[in-house]
């Protein structure tokens, strides 16, 4: 009996030539092959820092969502204490409080940054950035980086320069905000392909990286709007409420940017205001 059925397994791995003469077919080999990702499943996760943002969070999270429909996006909430993390929960964002003692700390962000994602095992590609940046690339582009086996998106930043003379912002449309100004401290790679990602090793303020992984950097380089110029009385605002929280930041040499000096905030703004590029998206 064993021998019958050896023979017919033998049997059924031959095939017939054209003369009538029998060989033994090769075992197919599995091939090795990316997972079946494709535009419709290709996932994307936004993890987003945050400290009394209620003026612009919503315009950021309809921003991302504009572009990468089907994002989940976290929020990194520094202990807000405006209507910043009830406006995230109200437009379905998982909000993760943390706190630094009403101080601005950027090493405690820069590791929220180099952290937040590696626990994340159902996700393709991941953007950790600030309130005020926003990165426009669309899920079409992050699946024909997939396709070229990219890990890592290029980035090139736009100071986006605002006209607002309210405090509140509530006089311009941010998303039509068409005046820039190149600025190479956004240049950030924010963005990347996880699986290939081992470390991104950011410095603080996320300006600079030391990624570990495989490496491949896009050739398109994509704009990242900084929405932080975007009138006076916003930004004499802003900054001086970042000086007061950046004591201990500038006894340490960083956070050197904000100041309480509205003259020199003046003249920073009407200097950017003066020397802006016409934006053409």
């Amino acid at each position: 009996m064993n021998n019958i059925i050896l023979k017919k397994k033998y049997l059924i791995n031959k095939i017939k030539t054209k003369d009538n003469t029998q060989i033994k077919s090769k075992p197919k080999l599995k091939s090795k092959s990316k997972p079946l990702i494709n535009i419709n499943n290709i996932r994307v996760h936004i993890y987003l820092l945050c400290y009394n943002e209620e003026l612009l969070i919503q315009h950021t999270i309809n921003h991302y969502r504009n572009y990468i429909p089907e994002c989940k996006i976290t929020i990194y909430d520094n202990k807000s204490t405006d209507d910043s993390v009830n406006i995230a929960k109200k437009l379905n964002c998982d909000v993760i409080s943390f706190d630094t003692n009403n101080q601005n700390d950027p090493l405690k962000k820069r590791d929220i940054f180099n952290e937040c994602w590696k626990k994340n095992t159902v996700v393709e590609w991941i953007i950790v950035a600030d309130i005020d940046e926003w990165l426009c690339i669309t899920k079409q582009d992050l699946y024909n980086e997939y396709k070229n086996n990219v890990s890592i998106i290029s980035v090139k930043g736009y100071d986006m320069i605002g006209e607002s003379k309210k405090k509140d912002l509530s006089d311009i449309d941010l998303h039509k905000i068409n005046k820039y100004m190149l600025n190479t401290a956004e240049n950030k790679n924010i963005c990347f392909y996880k699986p290939k990602i081992i470390e991104m090793n950011y410095t603080p303020g996320h300006h600079k990286c030391k990624p570990k992984g495989i490496i491949k950097y896009s050739k398109k380089i994509y704009i990242l709007k900084h929405m932080n110029i975007l009138g006076l009385e916003y930004l004499t605002n802003k900054y001086i409420q970042r000086y007061q929280r950046s004591i201990n930041a500038r006894k340490n040499g960083m956070s050197k940017h904000y100041t309480n000096d509205i003259i020199k905030i003046k003249n920073k703004y009407n200097n950017k205001l003066k020397n802006a590029i016409i934006y053409n998206e």
